[in-house]
């Protein structure tokens, strides 16, 4: 390494929280004098941003690349023998590379906001930048003071500690930057709610304006979630995929707040109510994703998600601090204009659904909060941590989550402002007789556990009701242009995609909720076997053949063979391995996992140990049922958002090109009683 290529990374560094600060201070100061030059200064600085940021992360990358283990965190986090792939992964898989991974991020989402809202809202946008900036000043400040990734040795190491086993998985090349995608996102919404604040614009603009931006973090934290969770499952070796770790559950926190606030902006577009529950949800957000990059840098808790113990903690906290306090005093200065000119006129609406939709999200969400940072509170006040697992996360949660299913399923059927009693009649009748044949159904197949029976039930009636909506919106289109069914239902679809968007939601969601339900009944058993020996869990049937050794260039394993039918039907052999990864600085041992995965249920063996002797093997064998979909429902959920994020007119918008307005109201009635 040459010194210029030491120094030039650095210097972009400097440069970014230089351009930073400007680009806060020129947008502010045009907006206040209301002078167009400044404010295209400050555009353009946002811009300039995206280069810096963007050139500071290809040098490192290059690092890594080349095994330039002068430069200390490469050091850390990479080795020679490490796969290409996995380089590329370790540039963010310590903490000082995940700040810069957070700052390019952060320049790519203000730049494109500050692109595609150009010459919207103009009395909004200079402080929406202002605001973007300041946020990437403080990251561009952590990066220079605190974190920076390209700090060097005093001598050239020959080799590198390598990347932590635990994420050198390929899923590892997306969940990270998925959840980070999602994190930083929540940056754009929280700028339009601080400059409608600061310019005292509080109806239904900013949230209009703001609707895709939140909806983009909110794709992204769906599927980080989603592929943490599958990321779990095949290489931590517990046999789950969710273990209320704290900081999945800090990653869970701004996707539950998020949802709550795509949904209570609906009322404020169509009722203009619930101005400050809106302003005060984005900012509660933001700051939830800040808390969640606090918790994995700060060293309070112990978890294999987290970094180590480093400087950034206290920074991060104090940064915090101004976030809630400042966004506070700012919203409580507005109180006199976030007041609502309307009420809610009926408990039977969609209006008062989707707020205790949004009393259920919130509610879960700081159950989460609460279970996940009690301990922290406890030493704190009692000098004892008191810990908090599993068991006090589902006996809370599950039943809240049972209620938002429900939900999922009753508020499409009511209309706003009121129902009748007709209208509820015709819209409950099919739904109610779906979710009961379904609990009888449950019953009369011996699967009387609770909560299974709930979810089972739930989950019919909320089914049942997107069919129903889609089967009414299709006919009325059908009739209304005398289309045949299939075109009636794409053309529906692709008019109203934000709604239909929407309800692919829910029925992933839903697809998740009977996933979830599987673990009522999972069988497990721990054994240990010797070659030869048969053994039965669930239906079953597992052989255990032999325990072998495997070198590759980065680790050594002893890997297992098991003969595996179902039934009687055909064998199928899975291979669960124990890895030692021999480039680390220390002994590092991995496990991997090997699943034979089924329609609806999983086959699950974990290599605990090898037996003295080096013939049998310690094991653990899951059946999971109904796993499967749980990542079904995701998936499907991602497609949703993407659906919705793709409609291409606001509510409310005139008519298309050849419908005239009665008929696109006879459609709106016949798909939205009341709309």
């Amino acid at each position: 390494m040459t010194e210029a290529t030491i120094l030039i990374p650095r210097l972009l560094l400097a440069l970014l929280l230089g351009v930073s600060g400007y680009g806060a201070w020129a947008s502010w100061t045009g907006a206040r004098r209301r002078d167009t030059r400044w404010i295209r200064s400050g555009r353009n600085a946002v811009y300039l941003n995206l280069a810096l940021a963007a050139g500071a992360y290809g040098f490192l990358t290059w690092y890594f690349l080349t095994d330039a283990f002068q430069v200390a965190y490469v050091a850390r986090n990479s080795s020679t023998l490490q796969p290409l792939l996995y380089k590329f992964s370790a540039v963010w898989g310590g903490m000082d590379g995940s700040v810069l991974l957070w700052a390019l991020i952060l320049a790519g989402y203000s730049a494109a906001c500050v692109y595609a809202t150009r010459g919207r809202s103009p009395a909004l946008l200079p402080y929406v930048t202002a605001t973007l900036c300041a946020v990437m000043a403080f990251f561009a400040a952590v990066l220079v003071f605190a974190s920076n990734p390209f700090r060097t040795l005093a001598f050239e190491p020959l080799e590198g500690a390598g990347l932590n086993p635990l994420l050198q998985n390929p899923g590892m090349m997306i969940h990270p930057p998925s959840l980070y995608l999602g994190y930083v996102g929540w940056t754009v919404p929280f700028a339009f709610a601080i400059a409608a604040l600061v310019v005292r614009k509080l109806d239904a603009e900013w949230v209009v304006a703001a609707r895709k931006w939140a909806l983009v973090p909110w794709i992204f934290l769906t599927l980080g979630n989603l592929l943490g969770a599958n990321w779990a499952y095949v290489e931590l070796g517990w046999g789950g995929y969710w273990g209320w770790d704290p900081v999945e559950n800090s990653a869970i926190l701004p996707w539950f707040l998020g949802s709550a606030f795509l949904h209570s902006i609906l009322i404020q577009e169509k009722r203009d109510m619930l101005r400050t529950w809106n302003v005060s949800l984005v900012v509660i957000t933001f700051c939830a994703t800040i808390m969640g990059t606090f918790v994995t840098r700060s060293g309070i808790i112990e978890s294999v998600h987290t970094f180590s113990e480093s400087p950034v903690g206290p920074i991060f906290l104090g940064f915090l601090a101004v976030l809630a306090l400042g966004s506070a005093a700012l919203i409580a200065s507005r109180a006199d204009l976030l007041r609502s000119p309307h009420r809610m006129e009926s408990m039977l609406s969609r209006e008062n659904a989707f707020l205790f939709n949004n009393l259920l999200l919130v509610g879960i969400a700081f159950a989460i909060w609460w279970g996940t940072f009690f301990p922290i509170l406890s030493e704190a006040v009692t000098g004892r941590r008191i810990s908090v697992g599993p068991p006090f996360f589902n006996q809370v949660i599950a039943p809240l989550g049972l209620a938002l299913l429900a939900l999922m399923g009753i508020g499409p059927l009511l209309a706003w402002r009121r129902s009748s009693g007709p209208q509820i009649r015709r819209q409950f009748a099919w739904p109610v007789a779906a979710g009961v044949a379904a609990s009888l159904a449950g019953l009369v197949a011996g699967r009387r556990e609770p909560y299974a029976v709930a979810t089972f039930t739930f989950a019919a009636f909320t089914l049942t009701t997107v069919a129903q909506e889609l089967a009414r919106g299709t006919a009325a289109r059908g009739r209304i242009h005398g289309e045949p069914r299939p075109l009636a239902l794409a053309r529906l679809v692709s008019r109203n995609r934000r709604r239909y968007g929407g309800y692919v939601v829910h029925v992933g969601a839903t697809c998740v909720f009977l996933g979830l339900a599987g673990n009522v009944y999972v069988t497990s058993r721990e054994l240990a076997l010797q070659p030869g020996q048969r053994v039965r869990v669930g239906e079953y049937d597992v052989q255990f053949e032999s325990l072998k050794m495997r070198r590759e260039p980065n680790y050594v394993a002893a890997v297992a063979e098991l003969a595996v039918s179902r039934g009687g039907g055909g064998v199928r052999y899975a291979h669960p391995e124990k890895r030692i990864y021999a480039a680390a600085a220390e002994e590092q041992v991995a496990t991997e996992v090997a699943i034979d995965g089924r329609l609806l249920e999983d086959f699950y063996a974990i290599l605990l140990e090898p037996l003295p002797g080096g013939a049998g093997a310690r094991v653990k064998l899951v059946v999971n049922p109904l796993v499967g979909l749980v990542w079904l429902g995701g998936a499907v959920m991602v497609l949703g958002g993407v659906l919705s994020l793709t409609t291409r007119r606001p509510a409310g918008e005139r008519a298309p090109r050849g419908m005239s307005r009665a008929s696109l109201r006879a459609e709106r009635e016949a798909v939205v009683p009341g709309a």
